[in-house]
C-alpha cells in the first residue's frame, strides 16, 4: 500500500523515498508536534494536554523540537465544523492509502484539510496540491490548507491535471517500492538526510535515470 507520506517523500528527493520505504525512518520532527498541538486546540485542550498527548504517542519525542513548534503555533478558528481527525482513508483499487488530519464540513459536503508550517506568498505550495489531489483520488473534491505558523487557511482544488500528476507519481513511486533505486540528486536536504551515507555509497543504475 502506497502511502501519501511516500509519495510526498518522492518530491523532496526520490532516493528518500526509496530509503524510506525499504528502511524506515523514525524522526520526531516539528510537523508531529504541531498536528498533535493543533488537534488539541481544536478539541478545547491546552498546551500541556498537547504536549501530554505527543509524548504518548511518539517513542522518539524531542522536548526541544516540540517547544520550537509550540512557539511558532498560531491557532486560529475559521469557523468550520469538525467532522473527524486523524482519518486512515485507503482505495484498494489504486493501493494507496493516506491519514487525513481532519475532515471537515464545508456547506454540504465533507472536505479533508491538511496541516502544514510556512505558507508560501500565494496559494499553497506543489506538496499541498499532491495531498489535495491525493485525497481527490480516494474520492474527496478539493481540500483545505491549515499553515499552523501563520494560521492561514488556504484551498487547494484539484482538477484533471493535478489527479494525473499525482497518480504519475503514485507509479513511480510503486516502481521504487518494488526495487528500482532512483537516480541520485544533489541538493540543499542531502546535508540534512539521515540516508546520506547510504546514499552516497549506493551505486546508480541506468535504471536509475527513468525514476
Amino acid at each position: 500500500m502506497i502511502g501519501l507520506s511516500h509519495v510526498v517523500s518522492y518530491l523532496t528527493c526520490p532516493r528518500l523515498c526509496y530509503y524510506r520505504i525499504h528502511f524506515g525512518e523514525n524522526v520526531f520532527a516539528e510537523i508531529h508536534a504541531v498536528r498533535e498541538i493543533y488537534f488539541s486546540f481544536r478539541q478545547g485542550f491546552d498546551l500541556e494536554w498537547a504536549e501530554s498527548r505527543t509524548r504518548s504517542l511518539y517513542e522518539n519525542f524531542d522536548e526541544g523540537v516540540f517547544r520550537r513548534a509550540a512557539e511558532k503555533f498560531v491557532y486560529i478558528d475559521h469557523g468550520l465544523r469538525t467532522v473527524d481527525f486523524d482519518v486512515y482513508v485507503r482505495s484498494e483499487k489504486l493501493g494507496v492509502g493516506m491519514v487525513v488530519d481532519e475532515i471537515v464540513r464545508d456547506g454540504e459536503r465533507d472536505v479533508p484539510l491538511f496541516i502544514s508550517l510556512n505558507p508560501p506568498e500565494k496559494g499553497v505550495w506543489l506538496r499541498d496540491v499532491i495531498k489535495a489531489g491525493f485525497a481527490a483520488l480516494i474520492g474527496f473534491d478539493g481540500a483545505r490548507i491549515y499553515y499552523a505558523y501563520s494560521g492561514d487557511l488556504r484551498s487547494a482544488e484539484t482538477g484533471y491535471g493535478t489527479k494525473r500528476r499525482v497518480l504519475k507519481l503514485i507509479e513511480r513511486v510503486k516502481m521504487v517500492e518494488r526495487g528500482f533505486l532512483p537516480e541520485k540528486r544533489e541538493s540543499k536536504y542531502c546535508d540534512l538526510c539521515n540516508f546520506k551515507e547510504e546514499c552516497h555509497s549506493k551505486p546508480e543504475t541506468f535504471a536509475s535515470k527513468f525514476l
